[in-house]
């Protein structure tokens, strides 16, 4: 099916509700003027945290303000230590493994559309994601395919761009600098009327990498957003992105099996941009919708085998169109039917020539949720999708995948006397094998593979009273279909047995003077394929930390708020010497930010992170010594970043 006729079908029957009962009759608003107890992610309609089956962690405007976060990889690291991990220093390949799943099982989306680099290994390298012009993230953990299909049995990763602005012009300038050579800058601005609103934001930031290399890492993002109302119950919003980050990444590894050399002239370089337009319509008071349609292009320029340098083209092109047709005919329940499309393609280097590849997406999901009775919930969904993947052989053919799956959720949700609430959700999910993972099979000689399938249940029990918070959260993932990399045959094969599971606890105290948080998280992967004392260093479940513990704690005096945060990241099974090896190394990250409001617009913030690592020079990573040190890297073979001390200053207007 062609891309017009796609989009055609789309727009006959897109809608969606930004309004649940009771604002019916209110105007669509964007996703990111919702409140911090509000989840636009999880469910068809916005439903408040406490009402969603759906663990959801949702990080506004403050949050991000407060952490002084240039790029998605610096928030995430505060948000969800030992979920993210990082390859090396500032700026290096940064993955995250949600509730202990893969890169490549978490989707990660702007404004609805896809993110994911279809040229690459899977999952989204949250370094080069930078922050102008987002206001609002939420990360929801546990299968989402049935509302973002592919890449999504693990979880999502939700960013929406600021939204409405107050009448006249207002923003914000933000600057800092410390050692490491630190600089980093930030504008953001905005003009409203009574109809609309138009936004432009900016960031740059460069820092010095870990064992010197020639070049510095540095990145920049900028961000163009407009929206207007027609009228009092449509409203289309128009956003750009553009990301860049240039990297030093001096290690020189032989794939899966560690560093090898140094070369410091090393480096990569990444953009992203990202253009949309989304239109939201309230045709009745209990029919609602929008459409989104969009362009997502990403190229990399990675180093090659032979010199070293940044000469290694990858192109990744996504057009996506999704809309929703949503019915609300009371306030108990719900009903929406929505549409989604996209072609990708991907075109990667090849000696000496280039490999071109692409594939079509068409899927159709069902959403409905109802109050059974007074704070009793059930939430359903399904979802059918058609994917086709066509790649280029070894023989300069071109052969097609076709791919066809249904999945579907199941979730409750029971609110309790005394501020507690229980949770249960059952759900299966999906993946198609990745376009480069498709692609390399083909050239190589490999077996042509299926869709990833899994099945997840997910249980809490959370309590809420005043300033007190606790919440016991447990998943498990089970796959019958997985696609891993085959060290032995060099080649992507389909396996099945492959577990996930994930307990945690955490809460604590948050009141306006002072807060104290906490968790502690124990999850596995493990592979039955394999015998009893292999099944958790098999080439499929590698690098999750089987335990992670954290603490946060901020006082305020008066203008003056101080901030701490440590978490313990405990071993784990890891490639080492091409094998999947014990990791024993903890890593221990401590960061502490106080900061001085002198006036109403004018704050000061001094910052230190990283302030548990060791400085690793070159002779010392030559040497291997710092290879089984606590502390001193996230992933084996890779040092992190020493620590750090930024003064920066925030002006408001």
């Amino acid at each position: 099916m062609g891309k017009t006729r796609i989009l055609f079908l789309l727009a006959l029957g897109a809608t969606f509700s930004q309004a649940r009962a009771g604002a019916a009759t209110e105007a669509p608003q964007p996703p990111a003027d919702a409140s911090a107890t509000v989840t636009v992610t999880a469910e068809a309609l916005p439903v408040p945290l406490d009402q969603t089956p759906n663990p959801v962690l949702v990080i506004g405007k403050q949050a991000i303000d407060a952490r002084g976060a240039s790029n998605l990889d610096e928030l995430l690291q505060d948000q969800l230590p030992g979920q993210v991990l990082r390859s090396g220093g500032v700026g290096t390949a940064s993955s995250i493994f949600l509730g202990g799943a893969r890169p490549q099982d978490t989707v990660v989306t702007l404004d609805g559309l896809r993110l994911t680099d279809v040229s690459g290994t899977g999952g989204v390298n949250t370094c080069v994601l930078q922050l102008a012009g987002v206001d609002r993230i939420e990360v929801q953990q546990g299968p989402c395919s049935t509302r973002f299909g592919s890449d999504a049995p693990g979880g999502a990763v939700a960013l929406y761009s600021a939204g409405s602005a107050p009448s006249g012009f207002s923003g914000e300038v933000r600057g800092g600098a410390g050692n490491e050579g630190i600089l980093k800058s930030a504008l953001t601005t905005a003009y409203g009327w009574d109809q609309g609103w138009v936004r432009v934001a900016g960031t740059a930031q460069r820092e010095d990498q870990v064992l010197d290399p020639y070049n510095h890492y540095r990145s920049a993002g900028t961000f163009l957003g407009l929206g207007q109302q027609l009228g009092s119950d449509t409203l289309v919003v128009l956003n750009y992105f553009n990301d860049f980050a240039g990297v030093p990444i001096p290690i020189v590894t032989t794939p899966f099996t560690g560093p090898d050399s140094y070369a410091p002239q090393r480096q990569d370089f990444n953009r992203v941009q990202v253009l949309s337009a989304t239109v939201r319509t309230q045709f009745s008071p209990v029919l609602l919708g929008d459409l989104t349609v969009g362009q997502v292009l990403q190229n990399r320029m990675e180093p090659d085998y032979f010199t070293n340098l940044a000469t290694d083209p990858y192109t990744s092109r996504r057009n996506q169109a999704v809309g929703h047709l949503t019915w609300r005919p009371s306030s108990a329940g719900s009903l929406q039917l929505g549409l989604d499309g996209s072609e990708e393609t991907a075109a990667t280097p090849a000696f000496p020539g280039t490999y071109f590849a692409s594939a079509r997406h068409l899927a159709v999901m069902v959403d409905g949720e109802q109050e059974l009775c007074r704070d009793f919930r059930a939430v359903a969904s399904v979802r059918t999708e058609r994917d086709r993947q066509t790649v280029p052989t070894g023989t300069g053919g071109m052969v097609d995948n076709d791919l066809t799956q249904t999945t579907g959720k199941l979730g409750l949700n029971w609110k309790l006397p005394r501020g507690f609430r229980f949770y249960a959700s059952a759900g299966t999910g999906f993946s198609n094998p990745q376009l480069y993972a498709t692609m390399y099979n083909a050239q190589n000689g490999g077996v042509t593979l299926d869709n990833e399938r899994s099945r997840t249940f997910q249980t809490g029990l959370t309590f809420a009273a005043g300033p007190w918070k606790v919440a016991l959260e447990l998943s498990r993932t089970l796959f019958s279909s997985y696609v891993f990399f085959n060290l032995d045959s060099y080649l992507y094969q389909n396996t099945s047995d492959i577990r996930y599971q994930t307990a945690e606890l955490k809460g604590g105290f948050e009141s306006a003077q002072w807060g104290l948080t906490g968790f502690y998280r124990n999850q596995e992967a493990r592979d039955f394929q394999q015998p009893a004392g292999q099944q958790f260093t098999s080439d499929a479940v590698l690098r999750r930390p089987f335990q992670t513990l954290g603490a946060k704690a901020y006082r305020v005096w008066g203008d003056i708020r101080v901030d701490a945060r440590w978490s313990w990241i405990g071993p784990r099974y890891d490639y080492i010497n091409g094998n999947g090896a014990a990791f024993d190394e903890h890593y221990n990250d401590l960061g502490l930010a106080a900061a001085w409001a002198a006036r109403k617009d004018l704050t000061f913030t001094l910052r230190g992170e990283n302030l548990l690592q060791p400085r690793t020079t070159l002779a010392q990573w030559m040497g291997g010594t710092r290879n089984y040190q606590n502390d001193a890297s996230q992933i084996f073979g890779y040092p992190a970043q020493p620590p750090t001390v930024t003064l920066e200053v925030r002006y408001r207007f």
